[in-house]
């Protein structure tokens, strides 16, 4: 069985830091990640995507900490402030990776709704599929979804019938729904755009509450590729 590393690392900033507003995306290759119509639905609601190669630009450097000259927008030093996880996943696996904090307090526009809604107890997530093509190389499947409200027993659909599952409620953003084909080292940066104001991408990855507005990142590295024998044989 072929298994799938991912490296998912979070960086949190000031939302008024120019280093992830707008210094990274002026090194990133945001051109050949995605087809120009899903790019252009992407940026029309606020979300930044980029892909980048073995050796990341600085800027990005800066933000996961591989420098030392971390500084803020006044040119102080400061730390950056990174949160990661590993996941293995075989081919057709899915993971979710939460975009931001919780918010208790959120209005936003949902699926199929043309005025903003009020939602309490909500995060976003990133839906992530794993497709392998061959040795060194995968799609990755991301779908935005809002997770909201009080977690519940709800009907959750398999393939054959109805099963009760615990959660949130989920609204599923499929008209932005979008995959990347990546090379073993290469990372998906994704993140809101400096100009999302009120827009999706402001509500996934902008968090307002607290001392300090904060906008985060998420870093998704394809660290691995490897064959992985069953415990038992038929």
């Amino acid at each position: 069985m072929d298994a799938v590393q991912l490296d998912i690392v979070y960086v949190e900033r000031d939302t008024n830091d120019p280093l992830l507003a707008s210094i990274l995306w002026d090194e990133v290759d945001q051109v050949g990640t995605v087809d120009l119509q899903t790019r252009s639905r992407l940026r029309s609601e606020g979300f930044r995507v980029g892909l980048v190669g073995m050796t990341p630009p600085r800027s990005l450097q800066r933000l996961l900490g591989l420098k030392n000259d971390l500084t803020d927008a006044a040119g102080t030093s400061r730390p950056t402030e990174l949160v990661g996880r590993q996941t293995f996943l075989r081919s057709g696996g899915t993971t979710e990776i939460q975009t931001g904090m919780l918010v208790s307090h959120m209005e936003v526009r949902l699926p199929g709704e043309s005025e903003p809604v009020s939602v309490e107890m909500a995060y976003g997530v990133l839906h992530a599929e794993v497709e392998r093509l061959q040795d060194g190389w995968i799609n990755l499947h991301l779908r935005p979804e809002l997770h909201y409200g009080n977690a519940q027993l709800r009907p959750v659909a398999n393939e054959t019938e109805f099963a009760y599952k615990g959660g949130k409620q989920i609204a599923s953003y499929r008209d932005l729904e979008f995959e990347v084909t990546m090379n073993v080292g290469e990372m998906l940066i994704i993140s809101s755009d400096a100009d999302s104001s009120g827009l999706l991408g402001e509500k996934f990855f902008v968090n307002h509450e607290g001392p300090r507005d904060r906008r985060y990142l998420v870093a998704i590295r394809l660290t691995d590729m490897k064959k992985i024998q069953p415990l038992y044989e038929n």
